[in-house]
């Protein structure tokens, strides 16, 4: 009350806490949508599950109701004042607190389960030509309800797992795990692998092996890349006993290499690589001899003959993938090599470019294939 001899306001706190109200914002919104109608209620936690805002076509589809009946159950939300309606037909919460409030109202042990509902409703309703633009939006409701993917046929209330669902949503967090990475958010490039990777069974090795092996390999290059390097030095030691072909072993030896590059590991860089080699079918020595280099550029000479340097612009594009995969290990064995040795630096350069003109050659049906070496 405002206490006139002293030109000023005063509480009276005993009477205040006597009245029952609380210091925190949440409870206080939490009574407030306790007043409101329950299909208003029902309809803002649906919305509370897709986060701070939403579209009414989505909120309409999640709850499978005409568009109509939703903006009139969210109509007293919008008059208190808990959620206001933007131009563009999407509502959205006042505040965080409110969010939080109305999230609260769903009992913590059916979260997972609403959450997953709508991850598969929104995968089901989505065209594929447009499930990467909505592939997070998706991912951050199947995620939340990871839980309820257990392995082996499973029932939650009449949801039916199938090893099949894991496996898609499995790629999709693949797709996810990739974009955040070209994005530089490492991250949560890491949260999307490592939740699609849980989703797998033991066996996954086995029945699901190109699937198993993307997830992991991008897995430790996010763990390379946001500097949690034993991690990464582990998995990728995993992933060398793993991988399936030659195509596999370089992705795998390249980062390998590049991670004791970045360490200052040079001779370990220089192993890993030289271990490759061996793989696919050359065995150098990490200090190779003058002679060697020397026989390496006279190969470069007889593959060229009489043609003139710029001659060689007009090649064919390279796409052996075994040749591709085998110029991306010399090439970055080339840095850690300058370190170690200077002759295996020059044998690793001359062989680059003779690996260049022999799956580079111009195609011939009557030309042998070339060998890798």
């Amino acid at each position: 009350m405002f206490d006139r001899g002293a030109a000023g306001w005063t509480w009276d706190l005993a009477r205040i806490r006597a009245k029952g109200y609380t210091d925190n914002v949440v409870d206080l919104v939490v009574s407030k949508l306790e007043r409101l109608p329950e299909a208003t209620r029902e309809t803002l936690k649906r919305l509370a599950c897709l986060g701070n805002i939403a579209g009414i076509p989505t909120l309409a589809m999640v709850l499978g109701r005409p568009e109509e009946e939703v903006h009139a159950d969210l109509w007293e939300a919008v008059r208190r004042e808990l959620i206001v309606r933007l131009e563009e037909g999407s509502y959205k919460f006042v505040h965080d607190r409110a969010w939080e409030a109305t999230y609260s109202l769903i009992p913590e042990e059916l979260r997972a389960e609403a959450h997953l509902r709508i991850g598969r409703l929104l995968t089901k309703h989505t065209p594929p030509e447009k499930l990467e633009q909505a592939i997070f939006e998706i991912l951050n409701q199947v995620n939340r309800g990871a839980a309820l993917l257990t392995f082996g046929p499973a029932t939650v209330g009449h949801l039916r797992l199938s090893q099949e669902e894991r496996h898609q949503i499995a790629e999709l967090n693949l797709i996810a795990g990739k974009r955040a990475k070209t994005s530089t958010a490492y991250a949560s490039a890491l949260t999307y692998l490592v939740a699609g990777r849980a989703l797998l069974a033991e066996d996954s090795w086995e029945q699901r092996y190109a699937l198993t092996f993307a997830l992991e390999l991008q897995r430790a290059e996010c763990e390379f890349l946001t500097g949690d390097f034993a991690a990464a030095e582990e998995r990728l030691s995993m992933l060398s006993r793993r991988a399936g072909n030659l195509v596999d072993s370089a992705a795998v030896t390249r980062l390998q290499t590049e991670l004791y590059t970045t360490l200052d590991q040079s001779d370990r860089a220089v192993e890993v690589g030289l271990e490759y080699l061996r793989r696919a079918g050359v065995d150098w020595s990490p200090h190779p001899t003058k002679d060697e280099v020397r026989q390496e550029y006279e190969r470069i000479w007889r593959q060229l003959g009489s043609r003139p340097i710029e001659a060689l612009v007009d090649l064919p594009p390279m796409t052996d993938p075994a040749c591709r995969a085998t110029l991306d290990v010399l090439t970055v064995v080339e840095e850690p090599a300058h370190f170690t040795d200077e002759n295996l630096r020059c044998l690793v350069v001359a062989r680059m470019a003779n690996l260049s003109l022999e799956c580079r050659s111009e195609p011939s049906s009557n030309r042998t294939r070339y060998s890798l070496w």
